[in-house]
């Protein structure tokens, strides 16, 4: 809890003192095409207003498909949220027409995204202040087939707003809402994502804990403790309270490519879903624990090229021996 009371007081600071970058500061690496000044981050909404004209067109006809017109007239990032995702007009339309309701119980709250903008400008100094090479690409707001909560691509950040609110909504198949004042959280988390380095020929489970891991801990580290509820209100207690029998079991399967039932699917033993994060997290946490330069821990953990290397290094196992 000190850390993220150092960090958010001194990004506070930082924020409301609005002080110019010297030009020693000035981060000659970067890309130009991104926003390198958190200030100049930019939130893009034009796919919200689009698709609530679409729903709002389906439900007076529902033969013709309006959201073909919405993926088509959207933002580079609503196409490239569509893979994987939306899929289709297709698919979008049978999800709304089966989750009216809950997407009318959601409406108002996606247009009050901008409410938390100064928040998300606060996370990204934080974390511009222990990570200064971080770049700021937009982030597309849009609305999805409640299927993912946001992603990353080499565009930008897209946030699928659907599954964020301001109340407490489940769609008719049994997904709750998460609370839209994590948003702030979310964008980091994303943002944590554009920034990692990636080594497409790892595939392995211990590979994509690691990296969900790390977005939730330097999130967590840059804008709060609300980042563990991205996941549900369970992962994290649930995880702390059977730390050593999930280490046995993670350990055992984290270098198959098989990632169920850590990440991204149902668990056929009752457990949250998504254990890969917390166990990840605690992974990451342990690394920059240990390490006397948080900066270049911080740098590491951003540019991992061996998942079983950085494992040793994080001497994570050691607790259990």
């Amino acid at each position: 809890m000190a850390k993220h009371i150092l960090i958010l007081g001194i990004l506070f600071l930082i924020v409301s003192c609005k002080q110019t970058k010297e030009k020693s500061f000035e981060k000659q690496s970067k890309s130009s095409k991104f926003a390198e000044n958190p200030d100049d981050i930019k939130l893009i909404t034009s796919d919200i207003d689009l698709f609530w004209e679409s729903y709002d067109k389906l439900l007076k006809d529902t033969i013709n498909n309006s959201f073909e017109a919405y993926l088509r007239n959207g933002s580079i990032g609503l196409k490239d949220f569509v893979p994987d995702r939306i899929e289709s007009a297709e698919k979008l339309k049978e999800l709304v027409l089966s989750e009216k309701q809950y997407y009318s119980n959601i409406r108002s709250s996606s247009y009050k995204i901008l409410n938390f903008k100064k928040q998300i400008i606060a996370s990204c100094y934080a974390l511009e202040y222990v990570y200064p090479e971080a770049v700021f690409p937009p982030v597309y707001f849009l609305i999805g087939r409640t299927t993912s909560g946001g992603t990353a691509s080499k565009n930008g950040l897209m946030i699928a707003l659907e599954v964020y609110s301001d109340g407490n909504f489940t769609t008719d198949y049994g997904r709750p809402s998460l609370d839209i004042e994590i948003m702030p959280n979310i964008v980091i988390h994303e943002l944590i994502h554009f920034l990692q380095k990636d080594n497409p020929k790892d595939e392995t489970l211990l590979k994509h804990c690691i990296r969900e891991g790390t977005a939730d801990f330097i999130a967590e580290l840059v804008s709060g403790e609300k980042t563990r509820l991205a996941n549900g209100p369970d992962v994290y207690p649930y995880g702390e309270k059977n730390e050593q029998e999930l280490w046995i079991e993670f350990n055992n399967s984290r270098n198959s490519k098989e990632l169920s039932p850590w990440l991204y699917s149902q668990t056929p033993d009752g457990r949250p879903q998504n254990l890969g994060y917390w166990m990840g997290y605690k992974i990451v946490e342990a690394y920059y624990q240990k390490s006397n330069d948080k900066k270049k821990a911080l740098l590491d953990i951003l540019n991992i090229d061996n998942y079983d290397q950085f494992l040793e290094q994080s001497e994570y196992s050691k607790k259990f021996e």
